[in-house]
Protein backbone atom coordinates (compact mmCIF):
# COMPACT_ATOMS: atom_id res chain seq x y z
CA UNK A 1 0.00 0.00 0.00
CA UNK A 2 1.64 3.52 -0.96
CA UNK A 3 2.19 6.00 1.74
CA UNK A 4 -0.77 8.82 1.94
CA UNK A 5 -0.33 12.07 2.34
CA UNK A 6 -2.75 14.65 3.77
CA UNK A 7 -4.09 16.65 0.76
CA UNK A 8 -6.27 20.24 1.48
CA UNK A 9 -8.48 22.00 -0.51
CA UNK A 10 -8.11 25.50 1.15
CA UNK A 11 -11.64 26.58 -0.09
CA UNK A 12 -13.89 24.20 1.28
CA UNK A 13 -11.67 23.35 4.18
CA UNK A 14 -11.15 19.94 3.67
CA UNK A 15 -8.31 17.36 4.13
CA UNK A 16 -8.44 13.94 2.49
CA UNK A 17 -5.54 10.73 2.93
CA UNK A 18 -4.20 10.27 -0.35
CA UNK A 19 -1.61 8.03 -2.34
CA UNK A 20 0.91 11.41 -3.05
CA UNK A 21 2.23 9.52 -6.29
CA UNK A 22 1.10 7.11 -8.87
CA UNK A 23 2.83 3.46 -9.60
CA UNK A 24 5.33 4.96 -11.50
CA UNK A 25 6.56 7.01 -9.19
CA UNK A 26 4.77 10.23 -11.35
CA UNK A 27 3.23 12.78 -8.96
CA UNK A 28 -0.91 12.66 -9.17
CA UNK A 29 -3.26 15.65 -9.34
CA UNK A 30 -5.30 15.21 -7.01
CA UNK A 31 -8.68 17.22 -7.29
CA UNK A 32 -11.31 18.27 -4.65
CA UNK A 33 -14.35 16.34 -4.71
CA UNK A 34 -16.58 19.47 -3.78
CA UNK A 35 -15.10 21.99 -6.04
CA UNK A 36 -12.96 20.01 -8.37
CA UNK A 37 -10.29 22.14 -7.78
CA UNK A 38 -6.52 21.02 -7.02
CA UNK A 39 -5.85 19.75 -3.68
CA UNK A 40 -2.51 20.83 -1.79
CA UNK A 41 -0.71 18.44 -0.18
CA UNK A 42 0.06 19.18 3.16
CA UNK A 43 2.23 16.29 4.14
CA UNK A 44 2.02 13.35 6.28
CA UNK A 45 1.62 14.65 9.44
CA UNK A 46 -1.18 17.30 8.84
CA UNK A 47 -3.70 17.61 11.24
CA UNK A 48 -6.93 19.54 9.79
CA UNK A 49 -8.56 21.70 11.67
CA UNK A 50 -12.34 21.70 12.37
CA UNK A 51 -13.92 22.59 9.16
CA UNK A 52 -15.66 26.01 11.03
CA UNK A 53 -12.43 27.81 12.63
CA UNK A 54 -11.44 29.97 9.48
CA UNK A 55 -8.99 31.54 11.33
CA UNK A 56 -6.40 28.36 11.60
CA UNK A 57 -7.73 27.48 7.87
CA UNK A 58 -5.73 30.70 6.84
CA UNK A 59 -2.88 29.75 9.29
CA UNK A 60 -2.90 26.73 7.06
CA UNK A 61 -3.05 28.56 4.06
CA UNK A 62 -0.12 30.60 5.06
CA UNK A 63 1.87 28.22 5.35
CA UNK A 64 1.28 26.04 2.59
CA UNK A 65 1.95 29.20 0.30
CA UNK A 66 5.27 29.78 2.17
CA UNK A 67 6.42 26.39 1.21
CA UNK A 68 5.97 24.99 4.77
CA UNK A 69 4.52 21.45 4.78
CA UNK A 70 3.92 18.82 7.75
CA UNK A 71 6.53 16.06 7.02
CA UNK A 72 7.51 13.79 9.60
CA UNK A 73 10.76 14.31 10.72
CA UNK A 74 13.06 11.50 10.20
CA UNK A 75 12.88 10.32 13.70
CA UNK A 76 9.21 10.07 13.72
CA UNK A 77 8.46 12.87 16.15
CA UNK A 78 6.26 15.29 13.82
CA UNK A 79 6.56 17.82 11.34
CA UNK A 80 8.16 20.13 14.47
CA UNK A 81 6.63 23.81 15.57
CA UNK A 82 3.77 25.32 13.22
CA UNK A 83 2.66 28.42 14.20
CA UNK A 84 -1.63 28.09 15.70
CA UNK A 85 -2.94 31.70 15.54
CA UNK A 86 -2.73 34.34 12.89
CA UNK A 87 -1.21 36.45 15.20
CA UNK A 88 1.82 34.16 15.74
CA UNK A 89 1.93 34.10 11.69
CA UNK A 90 2.05 38.03 10.98
CA UNK A 91 4.74 37.78 14.20
CA UNK A 92 6.86 35.87 11.80
CA UNK A 93 6.01 37.75 8.47
CA UNK A 94 6.87 40.71 9.95
CA UNK A 95 10.01 39.18 11.52
CA UNK A 96 11.12 37.69 8.18
CA UNK A 97 10.50 41.17 6.15
CA UNK A 98 13.01 42.97 8.74
CA UNK A 99 15.29 40.86 8.73
CA UNK A 100 15.64 39.33 4.99
CA UNK A 101 15.17 35.79 6.68
CA UNK A 102 13.26 33.61 4.22
CA UNK A 103 9.83 33.46 5.47
CA UNK A 104 9.68 29.44 5.70
CA UNK A 105 12.55 29.56 7.69
CA UNK A 106 10.67 32.32 9.84
CA UNK A 107 7.77 30.32 10.17
CA UNK A 108 9.22 27.48 11.16
CA UNK A 109 11.16 29.30 14.32
CA UNK A 110 9.46 28.55 17.62
CA UNK A 111 10.27 32.14 19.21
CA UNK A 112 10.07 35.02 16.72
CA UNK A 113 12.21 37.70 17.59
CA UNK A 114 10.64 40.67 19.58
CA UNK A 115 10.51 43.93 17.04
CA UNK A 116 11.99 46.86 18.98
CA UNK A 117 9.41 49.60 19.46
CA UNK A 118 10.45 53.17 18.12
CA UNK A 119 11.30 55.64 20.35
CA UNK A 120 8.94 58.57 20.73
CA UNK A 121 10.76 62.08 21.29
Amino acid sequence: MPHRFAHVCLDCRISLKLARYDERGGERGHRCPRCREALVCAGDAFAAPPRRDVDAWRVVGALLAAGVDFRQACCGCGPGYRPRTLREVRERTERARRTGEPLGRALRTPQAARVPMAKVA
